[in-house]
């Protein structure tokens, strides 16, 4: 991307000593560049990687293909992108990825970079990682590490032919980071226009569409919903805030600008409060005002049926952004009844039955076609939903307001109601059970289930509209999720049944006087339980690189040290002690730890390759230390 450059010329009169500009300790500049520029490690390393990616396909002509994105899971602790771009030679990988401020972008806003500093952000999370570049059929791979003196060294590993595909590959591992890729992915990747990447994460996908399809009111650049908030400007596939005293909407939504058009600090974090900047979102923010009137009127016609358009023109005028809309919508209201149907209301604290001839659209609202003596199970269902409004039309309303028959539900299908007292053992309630295959919304995790009180112990967690509450584990729907899948690989017995409780339940006497546990008190409950005798602290990406070893060859001081952890045996519930700060009578050991430091210091040579340079080269290595290639190797490298 160009950025903003001022030549000026320089007169100079007389003979004048002069002393030429100077870079003094290069480790200290990178710590500064790699370390302490970005307040969001996770976020700016896969943000820097996947702009290079991006530029790589722009630059080689193939944006019609996705690169890959690899997040770190709790097997696979490693990040790595895999772009698809024309691959690096051995002087550009080393120019780039040893050196600060070297970018051949600033000519051109057709890419994203311009700094020259994106290379170097693994380093903020890392002391050091991997590259391959696949160059006309040729795979090179380089170790970026930080040598004793903190400067960044590019030492190549292996030069080997290959028929892979043109591109390059940074890979690093980031032990215990899975949740915080997760999050962040999410940040980088829900702006993202073009072809989106390839990602591992099902989870973070989902969530990514869901974020993209809230905006309800979307032009070429701009993107809108009703509800209050703050807008982002996007340029180049990355976010920035708009502050607030630029801000002219104060709603939930994005402007789009051009490469070039706004400047943003070196970190890409933060916009540059400058003249231009400022210029540039004060002009898009009227071009977009002219722009919404038509553009509302346009979409709102493009839906397919009345009912649709009076529900998007409902949409749009609600909201701190119908203000805006200078475009009279009313055309798109619904025909009124001739005569008055029924609705009941759910407000805080009361259902409300009420009559009209004006058929309401918006959110949290259903609609029924008309039964007889079905009051009560309405009464009953609509009384533990937040705010819902539920119309009950007879079949000549339903034809009069043009409502869509998908949209009609039956009445027949509420919960018959239950009569059980709540004081008696083997009583029955109402609630709902977890679902991990849920998708997109945090309702869609949980089923609703009639669950019985007779002494047996219920793991539950309170829930307040669909997500956990005052939990330190759980974290919302996902977090459940994902924690529970956790725990489940560490070799805890995790719960197969989840209740879910609504808040006031929890305050009822049939809940005091039942056997409930919550999720957080059980898991630790569990975990105290399978505490190991022993637990070995060590460090975990040093472990990996040697079970990877002990995986290609016999070898016995490596099989004596993997045999350590196995005797321990339980790693992954120690690792769940110490993030809950949970007391145990575990005792701590640092012997494993001390006899891999005196094996890599033996063999110091193993320090500098990669896991896949021990799997391509496991024969000389094999020899290196004393061992044989193992004959029953399934490892695909």
């Amino acid at each position: 991307m160009k950025i903003d450059t001022e030549s000026q010329d320089v007169n100079v009169h007389g003979d004048f000593e002069t002393s030429e500009f100077a870079i003094g300790d290069i480790a200290f500049i990178v710590d500064m560049f790699a370390d302490k520029v970005y307040s969001h490690k996770e976020r700016a390393v896969i943000r820097e990687l996947s702009c290079n990616a991006h530029d790589s396909h722009i630059l080689a002509g193939t944006t019609d293909v996705p690169f890959n994105v690899h997040l770190p899971t709790q097997l696979e602790p490693n990040f790595t992108i895999r772009d698809y771009g024309s691959g690096l030679t051995d002087s550009e990988i080393r120019n780039i990825f040893a050196g600060i401020g070297i970018s051949t972008k600033r000519d051109s806003n057709e890419v994203i970079g311009c700094f020259g500093i994106g290379s170097l952000s693994p380093y903020s999370l890392t002391d050091s990682f991997t590259v391959r570049s696949y160059k006309d059929g040729v795979c090179r791979t380089y170790t970026c590490y930080r040598d004793k003196e903190r400067k960044p060294v590019v030492a190549l590993l292996t030069e080997l032919a290959t028929d892979e595909d043109n591109g390059l590959e940074v890979s690093l591992t980031v032990e215990d980071r899975v949740w915080e890729f997760e999050k962040e992915a999410i940040n980088v990747f829900k702006f993202w226009e073009g072809t989106l990447p390839n990602i591992n994460n099902d989870s973070v996908v989902e969530q990514c569409k869901e974020q993209r399809e809230k905006y309800v009111f979307e032009g070429d650049d701009f993107g809108l919903t009703p509800s209050w908030g703050s807008m982002k400007a996007i340029m180049g596939n990355i976010s920035y805030a708009i502050p607030d005293e630029l801000d002219q909407f104060n709603t939930n939504g994005y402007l789009k600008f051009n490469l070039g058009e706004l400047n943003f600090d070196t970190a890409r974090e933060n916009l540059t409060m400058d003249d231009k900047t400022k210029a540039a979102i004060g002009a898009k923010f009227e071009i977009v005002k002219d722009k919404l009137a038509t553009e509302a009127s346009q979409q709102i016609k493009d839906e397919p049926s009345l009912f649709k358009r009076a529900t998007l023109a409902n949409k749009l005028q609600g909201g701190n952004l119908g203000k805006f809309i200078k475009a009279d919508l009313s055309e798109y209201e619904l025909p009124q009844t001739s005569e008055e149907f029924t609705y009941f209301k759910r407000s805080w604290r009361s259902t409300d039955k009420s009559t009209s001839t004006r058929v309401p659209v918006g959110e949290k609202i259903e609609y029924y076609t008309h039964k007889d003596r079905m009051q009560t199970r309405i009464r009953d269902y609509i009384k533990d939903s937040d705010q819902l409004t539920m119309v009950i039309l007879s079949e000549e309303q339903i034809k009069e307001c043009k409502i869509d028959r998908d949209v009609l539900l039956d009445l027949d299908d509420l919960p018959k109601l239950q009569r059980a007292s709540f004081t008696s053992a083997g009583s029955t309630v109402k609630t709902f059970v977890f679902n991990a295959d849920g998708r997109y919304k945090a309702s869609d995790y949980w089923d609703q289930t009639e669950l019985t009180i007779d002494g047996s112990e219920i793991i539950y967690v309170e829930i307040c509209r669909w997500e956990p509450v005052n939990g330190e584990i759980v974290g919302g729907v996902y977090g459940l999720k994902n924690n529970l899948q956790k725990l489940k690989e560490a070799g805890l017995e995790v719960p197969t049944v989840v209740v879910g409780l609504k808040t006031a339940f929890t305050k009822t006497k049939q809940f005091k006087n039942g056997n409930f546990i919550r999720i957080d008190d059980y898991i630790k409950r569990e975990l105290i339980a399978n505490a190991p005798k022993v637990c070995y602290e060590f460090d975990r990406d040093t472990f990996k690189s040697l079970s990877v070893l002990n995986s290609v060859i016999d070898c016995e001081e490596v099989a004596e040290l993997i045999d350590l952890i196995s005797l321990e045996g339980k790693s992954e519930i120690s690792h769940w002690l110490n993030r809950l700060n949970i007391e145990t009578e575990t005792k701590r050991d640092s012997l494993l730890q001390d006899s891999m430091e005196e094996f890599y210091q033996k063999y110091e040579m193993l320090t500098c390759l990669s896991d896949w340079d021990v799997r391509c080269h496991k024969e000389v290595i094999a020899r290196h230390i004393n061992g044989t290639v193992k004959e029953d190797d399934n490892d695909n490298g």
